[in-house]
């Protein structure tokens, strides 16, 4: 199983539970909250389902790449321009295992990305699956 199909099984697993709890304790009930809420709420929760898996595959594929380049964290720091006092950039040597939310946020994330694939492919390195 390829990390992106990893990642893909972990956020339908949360959505599944997600509206197997929904069901079961009945907080989303369209007959105490309406319809349309019900459905908002459905809508919102795999939209942020998506965002946590587009998060951690793009998190996994900068640590991939700066991991294969020999990329430390002040590396890659050195890529972002503008880089606020709150934001981090990941860490190769010490990657969490789930993207952080807050600390590092996805337009990091993707200037990262578009500054390492053509660098690993010019490395001769394979994609990141």
């Amino acid at each position: 199983m390829t990390h992106k199909q990893r990642w893909a099984a972990i956020s339908v697993a949360i959505y599944i539970i997600f509206v197997v709890a929904a069901i079961v304790i009945g907080f989303l009930d369209p007959s105490q909250i309406g319809l349309q809420w019900t459905i908002f709420w459905y809508f919102v929760v795999a939209a942020l389902c998506y965002y946590f898996y587009f998060k951690n595959v793009s998190y996994r594929e900068v640590v991939y790449y700066a991991t294969q380049l020999g990329l430390h964290q002040d590396d890659l720091k050195a890529m972002v321009p503008n880089l606020k006092e709150t934001q981090d950039v990941p860490n190769p040597d010490h990657p969490d295992f789930f993207s952080p939310f807050a600390k590092v946020p996805i337009n990091v994330v993707n200037v990262l990305t578009d500054k390492l694939v053509p660098m690993a492919k010019d490395a001769g390195i394979p994609l990141y699956r």
